[in-house]
């Protein structure tokens, strides 16, 4: 009786651990919310690239070469960015270029966030950090 009612308080505090993680991934990314972008899958960003998380979760920033915006759906632990759209300047030096394209479709394999050393990782389903966040002052 007594390993049973263990592993009942085991599951639960389980279960718990999740919800709690799930809020805290959702909270990470609220309105108002204003970011530079440390990282693109491991390699740093270059100068200027941002993410800003406005009102009804749209987001919008600076990638290496373009402005982009697009919708951020959170359910739970869960995000995604869909409906992406970016303006099409050319970038002056192929290595923007290539971040710019990395940038891309980092965001749209997004399926949670995380804490991170400095700040907030952007993770894919295998939980790899896809796009690494530094939070603003003020946002």
């Amino acid at each position: 009786m007594l390993s049973r009612t263990l592993a009942v308080l085991a599951a639960t505090a389980s279960l718990a651990a999740c919800q709690d993680a799930g809020e805290r991934s959702v909270s990470m990314l609220r309105p108002g919310s204003s970011f530079t972008v440390a990282r693109i899958d491991g390699t740093p960003a270059p100068a200027g690239v941002t993410l800003d998380v406005g009102e009804g979760g749209r987001v919008t920033g600076r990638a290496p070469c373009n402005r982009y915006s697009g919708q951020l759906t959170q359910s739970g632990g869960a995000m995604t960015v869909s409906g992406t759209v970016m303006t099409r300047m050319a970038c002056a030096e192929p290595d923007r270029m290539m971040a710019e394209t990395r940038f891309g479709m980092a965001l749209g394999s997004i399926t949670a966030a995380r804490r991170s050393a400095d700040g907030i990782a952007l993770v894919d389903p295998e939980g790899r950090e896809r796009i690494g966040l530094i939070p603003n002052a003020g946002g």
